[in-house]
């Protein structure tokens, strides 16, 4: 398993035979993932690894943590009842989760990218 934020986003998290190779499931999100990754450090979190994933911190807490999977990626939030969610963001990790706590990605063909100008997306 890797150690260094910086591996996760050149080869993958370590976890299993697909690392370092073009099939692992960080390849199709790379960009989505270092948007998110620069999110985080902007906002002046700490990033280290922890359960070989980028997770990022504030006050030695952690606060999230990225991953990717073959259907999406994701930031998946610590604590997330300290959250407002008034746009209705934040999805639970399964069926049984009782608090929502991440953000998946859409699928690709979903992607819009938003625009600077009023809160609008380019495709509007």
């Amino acid at each position: 398993m890797i150690t260094d934020p910086d591996d996760f986003f050149r080869h993958g998290c370590g976890r299993c035979e697909r690392f370092a190779t073009s099939d692992c499931s960080t390849r199709p999100w790379l960009e989505g993932l270092t948007a998110l990754r620069e999110i985080c450090r902007g906002a002046g979190l700490v990033e280290t690894v922890k359960w070989a994933h980028p997770c990022y911190m504030h006050a030695d807490r952690n606060i999230a943590m990225l991953g990717a999977f073959r259907g999406d990626f994701r930031i998946s939030f610590m604590n997330p009842a300290l959250l407002s969610d008034s746009h209705g963001l934040l999805e639970p990790p399964g069926p049984n989760s009782a608090t929502p706590s991440l953000i998946a990605s859409p699928p690709p063909a979903k992607w819009r990218r938003p625009s600077r100008r009023s809160g609008t997306t380019c495709d509007d």
